[in-house]
């Protein structure tokens, strides 16, 4: 049997879809179940912004005082906001702003380290374990998570909480995002005793009409409900006084925009299973029909709520603020009444008779005063400020930095009889104890974010996604390919092909174990940071790269490279210094013959011979800063000469190419080079095993320099020397 067609009107009830045989049709069903809990999760709503209005009230006091309006207020019977009094002399003295500036770069002052922990012991599970860290590395970087995290922060000193953050896909940007969203638009289940107990939480935010309209992912019949734009600028009240007293309205409190509050709320819901799922629903003032009705499966929210305060079994605490402003107001008033006492002071205070005709006249002379014969004329004297006015400030600065936990360290002020660095990076450290909540709670709101990201991208990334993970340091570039696991590409493969580079693919599941983990063992400050590398350097826990590194230097390859280098021709030229004064004169000066012979061969173009008698590891190290000079393959050549000649000092074995116009060695003689025509175990202009002109090779068909040789050592990286940053 044919069913009615109930989807043509938008506002039928449920009695108008009853078919003539008293069904109802699916569709129509659908629809009366949609509005039905639209209905709902709207007075349900209601009530929780009703419930958190006490909140509201209090961070918009706390909100203007951190921007710096310390007597502003609140007047109920116009709802308006004034920001200053004009009565007296007020001064406001934002020490909270400088405390909570402290707080916040002190927190966030390290970069934070994310870990995923493989879920297998194999190579493979380590490697797509290190391949999603270095992703959300790059995560981190491309949506400049470190000014939102100090933005969360200063939300949660402020509020309590920060954020939330919602994580989504972004699927014109085919990447994963996040959205940092203001506590006053978050609403969340009243009766939750934390965020992630919580069965309901509604994203309510200011959007253009225009935009809502043209989105093709709303219902058609619903958008037809929607027909205006709205006056009101933000679901709270209080944050509305804000954006009017901050921001330049016209005189009915909004502008021509078309403005309206679009609200998504996720709701968690159990199926006839019992299993738990989220509705998503989105509708705005105007509508009776959700514009998106979606169900899907899981059980969490796309947010996470940065909880700066801890209030046991509260989602939202008292903030740090709320404790440090009244002190700061005993500041403010202080202050004021000692600028208002020497304003008095200042300009004085004069005594007359009443009648007395005083006057003042102003001229070149200066300020001549008249009065009536017998009439008296004074200066009042003021009694002086009392003592007492400055040890009650004293005192609540004192207090200031007690309850805020911020001290002359912090601030920036050098502690009286402080001098050392470490002295004051002990002070720091002092400080950062009572910021320990505050660093713990940021990891574990972090350690949430990185498996909601790496949940996300596992679900949304169907397409292979070419990932320039450039480090937090040089030298750890990292690129790779990333790939969901829930995608339908080939996710066997371990490499593929981007543009014309082969890179290492990485697939991204679902379930992550990841860690968090912000601070540093080297100290709050330079120069306790350089001591403590200095003595892990001569105790030999770290090596010269990450020395540098610690200490961010740039192009450390290079560095390390040359102070190798300059550490090995050094120890050779002293060893032939001493060898000298035992009874060789006239033996030559190999650093000067070596240039000597990079000077020939480059000016020149002569190839020069190889005396089996020279220092080959200081001629080696000299004609490598020939290479890239014009004369490439002359030098190249010279150098595998040398190599011969060091490689058969070592005990290598091998056929060894006879030196132009020189005998072939004997057993116990040293061999010759090679013949000036080729370059052995190649072609012409080429070096051993193909290698192209001006890399450091092996002459003996491509073999690598004998270990523990001062030429592996150059090559392959190894310290030579030992004792101070540079290896000598």
């Amino acid at each position: 049997m044919a069913k009615k067609d109930t989807t043509k009107s938008a506002t039928q009830t449920k009695s108008e879809v009853d078919t003539k045989e008293g069904e109802i049709s699916p569709e129509a069903a659908l629809l009366y179940e949609k509005r039905q809990f639209l209905a709902k999760i709207k007075r349900e709503l209601q009530r929780d912004i009703d419930s958190r209005r006490r909140f509201d009230y209090e961070w918009m006091v706390r909100e203007m005082y951190r921007r710096g309006y310390h007597f502003s207020r609140y007047q109920p019977n116009s709802q308006t906001i004034v920001l200053a009094s004009r009565q007296n002399a007020k001064i406001p003295i934002n020490i909270v702003a400088a405390q909570m500036r402290s707080i916040r770069n002190q927190v966030t002052s390290f970069r934070p380290k994310f870990e995923v922990m493989p879920r297998y012991g194999t190579d493979t599970s380590e490697n797509q374990a290190r391949y999603a860290g270095r992703y959300l590395d790059y995560w981190f970087d491309k949506n400049k998570i470190k000014t939102r995290i100090k933005e969360t922060v200063i939300q949660g000193l402020t509020f309590s909480v920060g954020g939330p953050w919602e994580i989504y896909y972004d699927s014109e940007a085919k990447e994963v995002k996040m959205y940092l969203i203001d506590p006053f638009d978050f609403y969340v289940d009243r009766f939750a005793e934390s965020f992630d107990e919580a069965m309901r939480c509604v994203k309510a935010v200011r959007t253009n009409l225009g935009s809502v309209r043209a989105n093709t992912d709303f219902d058609k019949q619903a958008l037809g409900e929607v027909t205006s734009s709205q006056a009101k600028l933000a679901v709270s009240e209080y944050k509305q006084f804000i954006i009017q007293a901050m921001k330049v309205l016209d005189s009915g409190g909004f502008d021509d925009t078309e403005n309206i509050i679009l609200y998504e709320g996720y709701y968690k819901l159990r199926d006839k299973d019992g299993k738990l799922f989220i509705r998503k629903v989105v509708w705005t003032d105007q509508n009776t029909t959700p514009l998106i009705w979606e169900d899907f499966e899981d059980d969490t929210f796309p947010f996470v709520m940065y909880r700066a305060d801890l209030n046991p079994k509260d989602i939202y605490g008292e903030s740090w603020m709320k404790h440090v402003i009244p002190i700061n107001r005993v500041i403010d008033m202080l202050e004021s009444s000692v600028y208002d006492y020497n304003h008095r002071v200042a300009k004085g205070r004069i005594v007359v008779d009443r009648d007395s005709g005083v006057r003042a006249i102003h001229n070149v002379h200066g300020e001549i005063i008249t009065k009536n014969r017998g009439s008296e004329v004074k200066a009042l004297e003021l009694p002086n400020l009392p003592q007492a006015v400055s040890l009650q400030i004293d005192r609540m600065n004192r207090y200031l930095e007690d309850v805020g936990g911020a001290h002359d360290a912090s601030l920036g002020r050098v502690p009286t009889g402080v001098k050392a660095g470490i002295g004051i990076a002990e002070l720091k450290q002092a400080d950062a104890t009572n910021q320990d909540d505050l660093v713990d709670n940021l990891e574990d709101f972090l350690e949430q974010v990185g498996l909601r990201v790496l949940r996300c991208a596992a679900r949304n990334l169907d397409t292979y996604t070419f990932i320039r993970a450039m480090g937090v340091r040089e030298g750890e570039e990292k690129y790779f390919a990333v790939i969901g696991s829930k995608s339908g590409r080939n996710k066997s493969k371990k490499q593929v092909k981007i543009g014309p580079d082969w890179v290492d693919l990485a697939v991204l599941g679902e379930d992550n174990n990841i860690r968090v983990t912000i601070g540093s063992w080297l100290g709050y400050t330079k120069e306790m940071m350089q001591e403590k590398t200095i003595n892990l350097l001569k105790m030999g826990a770290i090596d010269q790269k990450t020395f540098l590194r610690l200490w961010e230097f740039g192009d450390i390859d290079k560095i390390v490279q040359e102070t190798r280098k300059e550490a090995l021709l050094s120890k050779n030229l002293n060893m032939q210094q001493q060898g000298g004064q035992g009874g060789n004169p006239g033996e030559e000066d190999q650093y000067g013959l070596a240039m000597t012979e990079n000077e020939m061969m480059v000016m020149e173009s002569k190839d020069m011979p190889v005396d089996p008698h020279d220092d080959h590891v200081v001629h080696i190290a000299i004609h490598q800063d020939a290479l890239g000079q014009g004369a490439d393959e002359l030098v190249q050549k010279h150098i595998e000469r040398h190599q011969v000649y060091l490689e058969q000092e070592y005990g290598s074995s091998g056929s060894v190419p006879q030196e132009q116009g020189q005998p072939q060695p004997q057993p116990g003689q040293a061999p010759a080079g090679p013949e000036s025509g080729g370059a052995p175990g190649g072609a012409p202009g080429q070096a051993p095993g193909g290698q192209p002109p001006g890399q450091l090779q092996n002459p003996a068909q491509g073999r690598p320099p004998m270990p523990g040789s001062p030429l592996a050592a150059i090559m392959q990286g190894q310290p030579v020397g030992t004792g101070n940053p540079f290896g000598t």
